[in-house]
């Protein structure tokens, strides 16, 4: 992975930029393009290949795309808690570890952002539910978002932007 490094930040600017909110539906936003994308579990494949199969490879080219895409330098997405449930922080873990490797594989910074600090800075308050993430979003931004998920990738965005002072 990219070291951040005040040059580094000097050389960016907020089209090099991708937010994503990593889930089984992941919210995404860069300046090019916005939304929600699904990873379903592949249908055809043998019950005992087990209910993820396919999503994990079906995130990985998705990410790859997206950096080829839109010359992607940075990535930035909500770190990882222990608030969740265990089978929930397992396939998060497995998805933030397939960001990890396509980061380091393709030479793009990553930036993990505490998801309470996120919500204090798009709300005001530490422990907003989804419904306030995506007013806040639609109010602040005017980024009517198609879900939650779209709606934290846009505030990571421009939390992103205002941390490094990337022109918002």
């Amino acid at each position: 992975m990219v070291q951040i490094t005040e040059e580094f930040i000097e050389s960016i600017s907020r089209k090099d930029i991708l937010s994503v909110d990593i889930a089984t539906k992941t919210g995404f936003y860069n300046i090019y393009e916005h939304g929600m994308v699904k990873f379903p579990n592949n249908d055809k494949a043998p019950k005992y290949l087990g209910p993820d199969y396919g999503q994990h490879k079906a995130f990985r080219q998705w990410l790859i795309d997206m950096i080829h895409k839109h010359h992607v330098k940075m990535i930035v997405a909500e770190d990882l808690i222990m608030g969740h449930g265990y089978m929930d922080i397992r396939k998060l873990g497995e998805f933030h570890g397939i960001l990890h490797e396509v980061c380091e594989t393709y030479g793009v910074a990553l930036v993990k952002i505490n998801p309470t600090h996120l919500k204090l800075w798009a709300t005001g308050k530490g422990n907003a539910d989804k419904k306030m993430m995506i007013d806040a979003c639609e109010k602040r931004w005017h980024i009517e978002p198609q879900d939650d998920n779209e709606a934290d990738a846009v505030h990571l965005f421009f939390y992103l932007c205002q941390r490094y002072k990337l022109n918002i």
